[in-house]
């Protein structure tokens, strides 16, 4: 056994936290243009696949009918309806499938297998091996077991720069996930689309797959983008007209930190005005975007409240830290979640109704995050559907509130990339309404700024913090319509304190001048009283990064 074998052997035996089914189940496959591929049908109750369905293959088509499921590897049969059909195209596969049964349908999937062993396409859009079984979802369910991918799109990338590939054409935001098995010298690949639970019902009707083999990869992404281009409205950066002429000024961030979950004040009002002064003896303050975090009392406790924190210096204050940063030619955009009701606030906002739920009517809650450090998940947020009629209401409000009295320079939406198939609202619809309106009153003034992304966030949120998530592979993807900061976690000179946010410390790092990443300076308590050499670095590197794009 070579040593090649015995890797791929290893990895394809690793144990990952995936659940998979413990017998035979039974799938039919059948084979078209090299692909051996079969079909399986999820209800709310239980998973079948096709009953010695009637295939019809001709040249470039193949079309495939059951009346019959059979389920529980086997042992049982029950009545039903599945068609497929599969049809050559331009070298690739398109499927489109349509199935009926008896019970709410969530859920279809295609298997392929025996596919080529090949790297696989990671969350970050580079590549690696598969190991045991791992499944990716878009977009990303709240907590959920799959890794997330920004695009219902998958690569396998094997020796030669060839590529399997899949490719959703759905125009719809609607859950699609990819689980990946690993067989050694093989890999299965199998691909789910998942209904809006708003619409489920005893019939299913899947937008197209296709399918293929490429060494053009790039021509699959391009597919997409013009999906998203003539379906969604998508314009590249240049001619957005959702992005204020000073946010393509921008070269620096600074992500300024106010006050913890804990209460602990990194900033007031005053000392950052302080710190503003400091840094626009360093730079225009045109070219300056200030980015803040906690400004509203402590951080993920009092959301969604979205008044200034009295101590930290009250309306007042804040209303001349505002009007400081544009005497110095900067623009500030505040932080609130765009998910988040603090467990204090939800009854007193009558927003209870509006917690969201899953495809299966159960309620959810935050609980990832130990903000205390006594060792154990904190459950201190409810997250609410911004679908909802009510919550979507005071999001305007309170949003255009901050707005027209402080006259802040746009909003900055935490957890915007939150997905649940909630079978009441479309959070997705919600957030997009939400910017609709406030665009509606600001545009041209105000940018929409948020945390993460995937590609159906892109038409409404121009800018976004997620740079352990820009593409590795086909950047242009992002580039040609949105621009990206580093994250609200980016640490802070010196010690490396991530301010606000639940990581605690990280690794101080100077921002990369050959990253297509805004150059990026967190500033808490000790920055400018201890660290101002390392945030001189930070600024000198954000001259040069504008200068070298034309921005300065």
């Amino acid at each position: 056994m070579t040593a090649e074998v015995k890797r791929l052997k290893a990895l394809a035996h690793k144990v990952v936290d995936v659940h998979r089914l413990s017998f035979r189940f039974g799938d039919v496959f059948m084979e078209f243009k090299g692909f051996q591929l079969a079909f399986r049908v999820y209800t709310m109750h239980n998973v079948y696949t096709l009953h010695k369905p009637k295939v019809e293959k001709y040249h470039d088509k193949m079309k495939v009918k059951s009346r019959e499921y059979a389920y529980a590897g086997g042992q049982k049969k029950c009545s039903g309806l599945f068609e497929a059909t599969l049809v050559e195209d331009e070298g690739s596969v398109l499927i489109e499938a349509r199935a009926e049964h008896d019970e709410v349908i969530k859920c279809y999937g295609i298997l392929l297998k025996d596919l080529e062993y090949g790297k696989i396409l990671d969350t970050d859009w580079s590549f690696k091996d598969p190991e045991g079984v791992i499944v990716f979802s878009y977009p990303w369910i709240w907590l959920s077991m799959t890794r997330y991918l920004p695009s219902p799109i998958f690569f396998i990338e094997h020796l030669g720069k060839e590529y399997t590939f899949a490719l959703s054409l759905d125009d719809k935001v609607r859950p699609k996930r990819f689980r990946v098995v690993n067989h050694g010298r093989k890999l299965e690949l199998a691909l789910f689309h998942e209904e809006d639970a708003r619409l489920m019902s005893t019939h299913l009707e899947s937008p197209p797959w296709r399918i293929g083999r490429t060494k053009k990869p790039e021509l699959v992404i391009e597919e997409r983008m013009k999906l998203m281009e003539e379906k969604w409205g998508l314009k590249p950066w240049e001619i957005r007209d959702d992005v204020p002429s000073w946010a393509r000024r921008v070269c620096l961030v600074v992500n300024l930190h106010f006050k913890h979950w804990t209460g602990y004040a990194f900033n007031t009002y005053k000392t950052a005005a302080e710190a503003l002064n400091w840094i626009a003896e360093r730079i225009s303050g045109e070219n300056v975007l200030v980015y803040m975090p906690g400004w509203d009392g402590r951080y993920y406790y009092d959301y969604p409240i979205m008044e200034p924190d009295p101590e930290l210096g009250g309306k007042e204050g804040f209303k001349q830290l505002i009007e400081h940063a544009h005497s110095l030619g900067m623009h500030v955009v505040p932080m609130t979640s765009a998910v988040a009701v603090g467990f204090s606030h939800i009854e007193k906002l009558g927003f209870k109704d509006a917690i969201v739920m899953d495809k299966y009517g159960n309620r959810l809650y935050e609980n990832w995050v130990d903000w205390d450090e006594d060792g154990e998940r904190d459950n201190i947020w409810y997250p609410v559907n911004l679908g909802h009629p009510a919550v979507k209401k005071y999001f305007i409000d309170k949003i255009s509130s901050l707005i027209d009295e402080y006259q802040v320079d746009g909003v900055f939406l935490d957890i915007c990339h939150f997905y649940e198939n909630d079978p009441r609202y479309s959070f997705y619809e919600g957030l997009r309404d939400i910017i609709a309106s406030l665009l509606s009153k600001y545009k041209g003034k105000i940018l929409i700024m948020g945390e993460c992304w995937y590609d159906a966030l892109l038409p409404i949120i121009p800018m976004t913090h997620s740079h352990n998530l820009m593409p590795k592979n086909w950047p242009y993807f992002y580039l040609k319509y949105a621009r990206m900061t580093y994250h609200l976690s980016w640490p802070a000179p010196g010690s490396g304190s991530t301010g606000v946010h639940e990581k605690g410390f990280g690794k101080f790092e100077l921002p990369r001048l050959d990253a297509e990443i805004i150059p990026t300076l967190t500033i808490v308590d000790d920055t400018l009283t201890k660290y101002r050499d390392q945030a001189e670095k930070v600024i000198e590197i954000a001259k040069e990064w504008g200068a070298k794009r034309g921005i300065l």
